[in-house]
């Protein structure tokens, strides 16, 4: 057989991998022990999603609520890019999501980059959005005030304390300026800064904090955060084996923190993979991911 068809079928069977692998869907679990951690919310259990970008699996997200549903989570953090910043928010897929969630399940909901992009043109004055801007920014306050009354709780630079099981916690969400987002590039975070934003974390209380980017973990664990939960990289979309994720959003190659848990003086990370991808972003070899995670009091 030829060489070059050899590889023109090579090619094809990639193609069409890629296309399957994203109606694919696996959970990852993981199990997170703290010191911290009260006796009452031993074995907490809790779903992560992050970057759904709009994605469904089976119609309506049938699939991933049926996945989700047989977890039993007793919450679900969603970590940001849940919609996306070219699309409508509502009416949506992940409108429909979050709706189906919210009657089951308390839901705290930190910002992404493309929540921030509605966000900020929002700030803009009227006279300065664009036809098309104007139309995006009224569905996503339209998203959001619907989810709020549904009883889903935004963290947008905010650390509330959450009872559960007779015990609390503190949950924060962060929201980092759009210079923190910047391609091909990365901003170094200031010695303070994250006090500024959400003040200061729990010292009592077991901290959690829901930070899209997972680049600044050190930094969200000097900050105090037992564990920070994020998304973003989309598992560095190429992952290969024995190496992992080849190339960030922001188009650094070989991302360190791609996906998986990572410890830093006593202190845990949680990176998704993510549920979908957006624009010219694809997943090769990266199998859209759900998250589990239990709580141990150590």
């Amino acid at each position: 057989m030829p060489t070059g068809l050899i590889i023109y079928g090579m090619i094809i069977l990639l193609i069409l991998w890629i296309i399957l692998e994203q109606k694919l869907l696996m959970t990852t679990r993981y199990t997170i022990s703290s010191k911290k951690l009260p006796k009452q919310l031993n074995h907490t259990r809790f779903v992560l999603l992050a970057d759904l970008h709009n994605r469904t699996f089976g119609k309506k997200n049938r699939r991933l609520l049926r996945r989700i549903h047989a977890l039993a989570p007793d919450f679900i953090i969603a970590a940001g890019d849940m919609i996306t910043k070219q699309a409508v928010s509502y009416p949506g897929s992940a409108y429909d999501l979050m709706e189906q969630l919210a009657g089951s399940y308390k839901i705290f909901y930190s910002y992404g980059n493309h929540e921030q992009r509605f966000e900020r043109i929002g700030q803009l004055p009227v006279s300065e959005r664009s036809p098309e801007q104007i139309k995006l920014y009224s569905t996503w306050v339209e998203y959001k005030n619907r989810l709020s009354q549904l009883g889903v709780v935004f963290l947008d630079n905010e650390n509330i304390i959450y009872e559960l099981k007779a015990s609390k916690m503190k949950i924060a969400g962060v929201s980092l300026p759009s210079e923190y987002f910047i391609f091909h590039s990365h901003t170094d975070m200031e010695p303070g800064f994250l006090n500024k934003l959400m003040g200061e974390s729990a010292e009592e209380q077991f901290q959690l904090l829901i930070a899209h980017n997972p680049v600044y973990f050190t930094d969200y664990a000097d900050w105090g955060a037992d564990l920070t939960l994020s998304g973003h990289i989309h598992g560095g979309m190429m992952r290969l084996p024995g190496i992992g994720g080849v190339i960030s959003p922001q188009a650094r190659f070989f991302p360190k923190y791609d996906s998986g848990h990572h410890t830093y003086q006593e202190k845990q990370m949680v990176v998704s993979r993510g549920l979908g991808s957006h624009s010219i972003m694809p997943r090769i070899f990266n199998i859209p991911e759900l998250i589990e995670i239990t709580l141990k009091r150590e």
